[in-house]
């Protein structure tokens, strides 16, 4: 068995140690749900366990593991004394099957057989076993002393080792197996095993364990791409920039007559030299991006083929039969986007000369088996601020298989074979799917074509390609046995392959299994699966070479259709509606993507295979309830009454936008009177993450009180808020009375100055009479009295008499 990625692993630990940091915290992989308590149940495979009497006894190592030409088998274990007292002595006996089983299910009735045909091999004693002490035993066995004569009956022999005094007794029993050497076709046998969102557990053992599973020859890996950490580095170059061309550069493909003629077409200019993000200058979280690019740089070196599921894992099946090509397209683009270097990773800038492009999604996932050709790697690779440890080759990788579909059990059925039937797709078949139609002495192989329209097997290689699975091999694969079990576990999984290849010596057959996806990856798991490869009767077979290998001749149980649990529906559908109702908003921003990038990453994750349909229904509400959240946070601030004395007016909306992007939105005023006529403010920016005022221009006719409704809209008309309403006094003919009023006023004003100033110009015109009345009297007065020198003026002076005259005339 090839171990190509121990080293890896260990240098991946190694960096981890120096860097005094836990593995788990590095690097951009979202932290997944706690793993769950899973793969504990015993596989019904491997019988039902004895019943102890006192004395529990347990078989912890076996040695050899196969046995070939040994002189001796060495067993041991260990006792513990659950009897009320102090056992003085305590006898050991160990049993070996006369017969190897001839198929698993008889295996797995010799495992639960209590008094088992069997040859007493061995026996020795344990003293002064105290009560409730463990004590450890060891038992060395000749190999001459086992029903080992028969060359053709290598294979599994079932052991047991009986514990007894007194009235208390115990046993337990494992599986010796025998290799004699005998000519035999070795099984190909590939496996499968699931690194999801659902069993990770995002610490340094499971990652190292991914590691050494990577580097497992015959092991896949099945991985949910929001587990692969992603760098800090943009994952594509620039984009280049055409050359300005004599048609006022006219962009799009070259004409015909162009490329007949010869002409030169526009070339684009070379791409600006991408620049690479900053080297973080916090310690911890720098120590963080190197665990992670250690990790994913072994990770991408070490795998040979792995296989894109969708992000978190989503149920294609679900998805083909709910019939919404939007969440499949989804999955299809996660699945073709998924990082196959560690450039496209983002811990390696983009190379100037361009990297490799990523595929594009298309509404099924690629059919392409085979690797991308990738770019050559360039002096420059290594990026500005990248770690010592980056890998001189950023643009190699595993063969990503994106043409490998795994459905949920419920939903595998011929609906979605129906649409997943290219002959260069394939599709993992649940355990209980597509065995024998009858019972045959053999396993076949585990290629099997089916029928999409009937669902039942084909043998001229037409229909949907499928692979069905060994499910004992499946079982123990998916068992976090310790201790004991996983003794237990590693010699069945040998055991059964060996069984598998006694059947037809002369003719390989193919096996495939994959594990559970709740399954455990740890150590323990690794060792499951070395003891699975380790035989000669078993060649490691990778994924791709298991799916084009020859189809089964055996028919197998007709496909039903698959079926969509209701709540299973019921959460595609509302998210699916959350969407619709989003659309207006997001076409409302100036990026509409990025609104709908907040909510979309919920989606696939929502449909994980893993999930049962209640908790997949849970998820898709968390997901609507994000988007009734968005859809609620544009909102009208309520507004205390007011009062429109104004035949016209504008009037002031404010608006809250708790977004993180500007939208637009029209708003307008929705009056119960027809008094009241409001003319829409259209296409009004709201600032994000603020409140913005928007004038409404109104016009009212007559006064009243009316109650008015704010409306506010996106420019496609979907109602945004349109809860508030505010009362409004309407006094539309005040405005005029209140005019004429002051007009008058200010007449009265103007009058009332115009007489005072006539009065105060009369009274002083007065005086000025007055004044000059009395001058004139007392001038009078003193010319009536004649002057000496007048006493001679003659007397024909007739003025001076006509003005006495003049005076004295009444």
């Amino acid at each position: 068995m090839a171990r190509r990625g121990v080293w890896v692993a260990a240098a991946c630990a190694a960096v981890t140690a120096a860097l005094g940091l836990p593995l788990h915290e590095a690097g951009a992989a979202p932290a997944p749900a706690a793993t769950p308590a899973v793969g504990q149940s015993r596989p019904a495979v491997m019988g039902t366990l004895p019943t102890d009497s006192g004395l529990s006894v347990s078989i912890d190592s076996l040695s050899p593991r196969i046995i070939t030409s040994e002189s001796e088998v060495v067993i041991s274990g260990t006792i513990r004394n659950d009897s009320p007292t102090t056992l003085a002595s305590v006898a050991l006996d160990v049993f070996v099957a006369n017969e190897t089983p001839i198929s698993v299910s008889a295996l797995t009735t010799q495992l639960s057989d209590d008094e088992p045909d069997a040859t007493h091999a061995a026996s020795t004693k344990l003293t002064d076993v105290a009560r409730g002490t463990t004590t450890s035993f060891e038992i060395r066995i000749p190999t001459s002393s086992l029903p080992l004569s028969d060359s053709e009956e290598w294979g599994p022999r079932v052991a047991t080792v009986a514990a007894s005094s007194g009235n208390f007794s115990g046993k337990d029993r494992t599986i010796l197996v025998w290799d004699s050497g005998a000519q035999v076709a070795a099984s190909r046998v590939s496996t499968v095993v699931p690194w999801t969102s659902a069993n990770a557990a995002d610490n340094q053992a499971e990652r190292s364990a991914i590691l050494t599973l990577a580097g497992t020859s015959g092991v896949t890996l099945a991985v949910d791409p929001l587990l692969i950490p992603r760098g800090p580095q943009p994952t594509a170059a620039p984009s280049p920039t055409p050359s300005p061309t004599a048609d006022g550069g006219q962009s799009g493909a070259q004409s015909d007559q162009g490329e007949q003629s010869g002409a030169a077409s526009p070339s684009p200019t070379p791409s600006p030299v991408p620049t690479p993000a900053p080297t973080t200058t916090d310690p911890a979280r720098r120590s963080q991006e190197l665990q992670s690019e250690a990790f994913v740089a072994s990770f991408m070196s070490t795998a040979s083929e792995v296989i894109a599921l969708p992000d978190g894992d989503a149920d294609l099946g679900a998805l083909a039969l709910s019939g919404n090509s939007g969440f499949w397209n989804l999955a299809s683009g996660s699945i073709a986007s998924f990082p196959s270097t560690l450039r496209a990773s983002g811990w390696v800038a983009p190379s100037t000369g361009g990297a490799t492009p990523s595929p594009s999604p298309s509404g099924h996932p690629s059919t392409s088996t085979t690797p991308s050709p990738t770019a050559t790697p360039s002096p420059a690779a290594t990026a500005v601020g990248q770690s010592a440890t980056q890998t001189a080759i950023p643009d190699s990788g595993p063969t990503i298989l994106r043409n490998v579909a795994w459905p949920a059990d419920t939903t595998f059925g011929t609906s979605f074979l129906a649409g997943f039937a290219s002959a260069d797709q394939i599709t993992i078949a649940p355990t209980s799917a597509l065995t024998p139609a009858e019972d045959v002495p053999f396993t076949s192989y585990a290629r099997v074509n089916v029928n999409p329209a009937t669902g039942e097997t084909t043998t001229d290689g037409t229909g949907a390609h499928t692979l069905a699975q060994q499910g004992d091999i499946a079982s123990i694969l998916s068992w976090n046995a310790s201790g004991g079990d996983q003794l237990d576990a590693e010699q069945a999984l040998t055991a059964i392959t060996a069984i598998i290849a006694r059947e037809r010596p002369s003719s390989s057959r193919t096996l495939f299994a994959a594990a559970d996806r709740t399954t455990t990856i740890n150590e323990r798991l690794s060792h499951r699966l070395a003891a699975l490869y380790s035989p000669r009767w078993v060649s490691a077979t990778s994924f791709s070479d298991i799916a084009a290998s020859e189809s089964t001749d055996v028919e197998r149980t007709t496909v039903g259709p698959g079926t969509l649990p209701d709540d299973t529906w019921t959460a595609i559908d509302s998210m699916a509606s959350s969407l619709t109702n989003l659309t207006p908003l997001a076409n409302a921003t100036d990026d509409p993507d990025a609104v709908f990038d907040s909510v979309t990453p919920a989606i696939l994750p929502a449909l994980s295979a893993t999930s049962t349909p209640s908790e997949q229904l849970d998820a898709a509400t968390a997901m609507t309830s994000q988007v009734t959240t968005m859809l609620s946070s544009v909102t009208v601030e309520p507004s205390s009454a007011v009062n429109l004395i104004n035949k016209s007016a504008k009037f002031p909306v404010l608006i809250r936008n708790n977004l993180d992007w500007p939208v637009r939105v029209d708003v307008t005023l929705i009056p119960d009177d027809p008094r009241l006529r409001a003319t829409p403010a259209l296409s009004q920016e709201l600032a994000a993450r603020g409140a913005t005022t928007v004038e409404v221009p109104v016009g009212a006719i007559g006064s009243g009180d009316i109650e008015v409704t704010y409306k506010v809209t996106t420019s496609d008309g979907y109602v945004l808020d349109d809860s508030r309403t505010v009362t409004v006094r309407m006094r539309a003919g005040w405005e005029d009375a209140i005019t004429a009023v002051i007009a008058s006023l200010f007449g009265l004003l103007f009058l009332a100055g115009i007489t005072r100033s006539l009065r105060s110009r009369a009274a002083r015109k007065k005086q000025a009479s007055d004044a000059n009345e009395a001058s004139a009297s007392q001038t009078d007065a003193t010319d009536e009295a004649p002057r000496p020198d007048e006493a001679s003026d003659a007397p024909h002076d007739t003025t001076d008499h006509e003005t006495d005259t003049t005076k004295e005339t009444p």
